[in-house]
């Protein structure tokens, strides 16, 4: 038995009137207790933009686990092996005895915990994801921006007349559903929602503003067409939800006939990466200056259309 340290029974041996060596110094100092001082993740998740000294998150994807590990005192691989992992521990790392791997490949909210020596701690990893949905029927949702009297002063969606009908919109509401439930009062900043246009507009028959940058109107690419920030709201309800807004138009072009062409592409990112699929939807609209009322078409869904190449009234 070392010296200054308990028998079997409690009582201790004569040499514990001398002087006391370092505990787990030397062999014959009593053998330290292996204690744990924290886990924390250390790869492929991050705590910026997220609430809770806990709380970490990351984007859901095939590859690149999230790496969590253990500190113990002392920080031995001896010690390591004495670590209790529970909650969702994961899968054990080869070679690192301190380590164990969560998988993002499914959107989910992960509760870490170990012990060792007397001593616990834990920690929750949010995988996120987001699905949008672009709604062309029905009325704004409450948590969307509204459109309050703009165009035809309803908060109907839809392709709408307004104006005599000599404009029409095609109002949109893009909403995200982000998982795992609950992140809203986590993950409440960092969002972003994303559009892109490619559109094939005529302007009494003639190609309107060709090109592929954000202000040409026929386009042979994907150009950005991403809403002001007075159109979305970007941090999480309490049912997880973000929103964007859009209404593209049909009007006169001067006094020439116009027609407008457009499939949008909708997606979330966070953090700057992208964090759903895309949705797509569509606009067309045609003014016809010699009908009244002028807007002989007017059509918003989901999906996408065959953009034309030649013009419906002067093809």
């Amino acid at each position: 038995m070392p010296e200054g340290c308990s028998d079997k029974d409690g009582a201790k041996t004569a040499a514990e009137k001398k002087p006391a060596t370092s505990v787990g110094a030397t062999e014959k100092g009593c053998p330290l207790k292996p204690k744990l001082v924290n886990i924390t993740v250390t790869k492929n998740a991050a705590q910026t933009n997220v609430t809770g000294a806990k709380n970490w998150a990351c984007i859901k994807k095939a590859t690149d686990d999230v790496i969590v590990e253990a500190t113990t005192s002392p920080n031995t691989e001896d010690a390591w092996k004495q670590i209790k992992w529970s909650g969702d521990s994961g899968a054990a790392v080869p070679g690192k005895l301190n380590q164990r791997k969560l998988s993002r490949s499914d959107s989910k909210k992960y509760h870490v915990e170990a012990e060792l020596g007397g001593v616990k701690d834990d920690l929750y990893v949010w995988v996120l994801w987001a699905e949008v949905t672009i709604l062309t029927s029905g009325t704004t949702p409450k948590n969307a921006v509204q459109f309050g009297a703009d165009y035809d002063g309803t908060e109907n969606l839809g392709a709408k007349s307004y104006n005599g009908g000599k404009e029409a919109r095609g109002k949109i509401v893009p909403v995200a559903k982000i998982s795992p439930a609950g992140v809203y009062n986590i993950v409440k900043s960092g969002w972003a929602f994303k559009r892109e246009r490619m559109s094939h507009d005529w302007d009494d028959g003639n190609k309107t503003k060709p090109g592929n940058s954000t202000s040409d109107y026929w386009n042979t690419a994907w150009v950005d067409d991403t809403s002001y920030a007075v159109y979305q709201k970007l941090t999480p309800d309490a049912d997880d939800k973000i929103y964007d807004r859009d209404a593209p138009n049909i009007a006169a072009f001067g006094t020439n006939d116009a027609e407008t062409y457009n499939n949008f592409q909708q997606w979330v990112e966070w953090g700057g990466d992208v964090c759903s699929d895309k949705a797509g939807w569509y606009w067309k609209g045609r003014w016809d200056k010699s009908k009244a009322p002028q807007v002989t078409l007017k059509d918003v869904g989901t999906g996408s259309i065959a953009l034309p190449n030649k013009s419906h009234f002067h093809p």
